[in-house]
């Protein structure tokens, strides 16, 4: 099955884009050990075997925080000895801010984990690291993964012709407030650009000082900007930022129209710049009306917070629904000591039963069609929608190797001073061109 992926990938149908998932969900607890007491699906124990195997420990590094990463790393582990009573799995959870960083020490000293998760968008670097095991090699023609993940998916974590790993999906539904809606006299959801413009301003309330108190709907002005563009930018017919060269496509029309777009919400005053909701964490806290910018996994902390009863998931107002998609991709150094031991607990961290604990327990959406009942069971009306989504998912373009460069070097920057109204849309956009263009040249040079 992987040979036809590749085949597609090679012609240059590759997809990808955007940052990993990451930050501090707090999820309903769930017992790992009762989601891991199945097997996958028979007895692997060296006794079922007739095999004898020496106990063999590996290690997992997972990024992240709070309670559902710790849960989701914990079962994790307790799923592979219930599996294989011979392998045990130390693991770790690092927070996305020290992650990138404690990887690259551990593979500069040879001390990487055997199993690690890698944002979508650093995969590209961290493939340059030569670090990474090509597992169209390794994993079985047969493999069931081939057949039970949609193709959108295993685009993600496939780069220059090579798929890298399974990834725990990021799903970006159109998240609302139906107890605000309600008290505005809104009874649907928006369908179209135009719909949510005029919802945002029913929905939009301000304090006696006239700054924004309530966003009716919630854009990222700051850090993440390139999110609400890109949600943005699919409402304008735009599918992609950047061509399968990495050039970016800014300056489409499409790409100016949707700029104009989101700037809008901050001139005609329903996003004060300076105080606008830009995080997930100022929805779930009230500070937003509607969100397209929220992770499906951040559910959990609205669950903690608002409540889900409050909450209504819908397919974005988009061409064929879709939004984001972006994870953490379960990967395999390719220099493991206990490479068969590393792939035995790899393919159970990444089958159906894995699959079901990322969703359990750190709200991701799981890329298995056969682990949605259980990750749908939890709330059918919300997760149900992000299950029906993740197909149609997009992502920014192909997995890009100079995605930092676009964020923080080019867009960051000229995005704030259009904001701004320092400088108009289009030659704002001009620059960000020019400055990554820049970047590019001197990263080729570097490397």
């Amino acid at each position: 099955m992987f040979k036809k992926v590749l085949a597609v990938t090679l012609a240059g149908v590759l997809m990808a884009g955007m940052t990993a998932c990451g930050g501090g969900n707090k999820t309903e607890p769930v017992t790992t050990k009762a989601a891991a007491a199945e097997p996958e699906s028979k007895d692997h124990s060296p006794e079922a075997s007739g095999e004898s195997h020496e106990p063999v420990t590996i290690s997992m590094w997972w990024p992240g925080s709070g309670e559902g990463y710790e849960q989701l790393a914990k079962g994790m582990a307790d799923l592979v000895h219930d599996t294989y009573d011979w392998i045990t799995v130390d693991y770790l959870v690092i927070p996305w801010g020290d992650y990138d960083s404690k990887m690259n020490v551990a593979f500069a000293g040879g001390t990487a984990p055997d199993i690690f998760g890698v944002g979508m968008n650093p995969l590209p670097n961290y493939v340059q690291t030569g670090n990474l095991l090509e597992l169209e090699n390794v994993l079985p023609e047969d493999w069931d993964g081939w057949t039970d993940i949609p193709q959108n998916v295993l685009d993600c974590a496939t780069y220059d012709g090579h798929f890298y790993g399974v990834m725990m999906c990021d799903v970006r539904p159109m998240i609302y407030r139906k107890d605000l809606f309600e008290k505005a006299g809104l009874t649907d959801v928006p369908k179209n650009k135009e719909e949510l413009w005029d919802y945002a301003k029913k929905l939009t309330e301000r304090g006696e000082d006239g700054k924004v108190t309530l966003a009716g709907f919630q854009i990222q002005t700051t850090g993440y900007a390139d999110q609400t563009l890109f949600f943005v930018s699919l409402m304008h017919g735009q599918k992609q930022l950047w061509d399968d060269n990495y050039n970016l496509l800014l300056l489409e029309p499409t790409m100016i129209d949707a700029m104009e777009y989101t700037k809008r919400f901050i001139t005609e005053g329903l996003c004060d710049y300076s105080d606008a909701a830009v995080g997930t964490s100022d929805f779930a806290s009230g500070k937003a009306a509607i969100s397209l910018s929220t992770s499906c996994n951040e559910l959990g902390n609205i669950r903690g917070t608002l409540g889900l009863d409050k909450i209504g998931v819908a397919a974005p107002p988009t061409d064929k629904g879709s939004n984001f998609l972006g994870g953490t991709i379960v990967s395999v150094n390719n220099k493991s000591s206990h490479m068969e031991a590393t792939m035995l607990a790899y393919e159970v961290m990444t089958g159906t039963k894995g699959c079901e604990l990322a969703g359990l327990c750190a709200g991701f959406c799981p890329p298995r069609e056969s682990a949605l009942k259980a990750y749908v069971a939890q709330n059918p009306e919300i997760y149900g929608v992000v299950a029906e989504i993740l197909p149609s998912a997009k992502t920014y373009g192909p997995l890009n190797p100079y995605f930092s460069d676009f964020r923080n070097i080019a867009l960051l920057p000229w995005m704030e001073k259009i904001y701004y109204g320092k400088i108009d849309v289009r030659e704002g956009l001009e620059n960000a061109i020019r400055d990554y263009d820049e970047a590019r040249k001197q990263r080729d040079a570097d490397n």
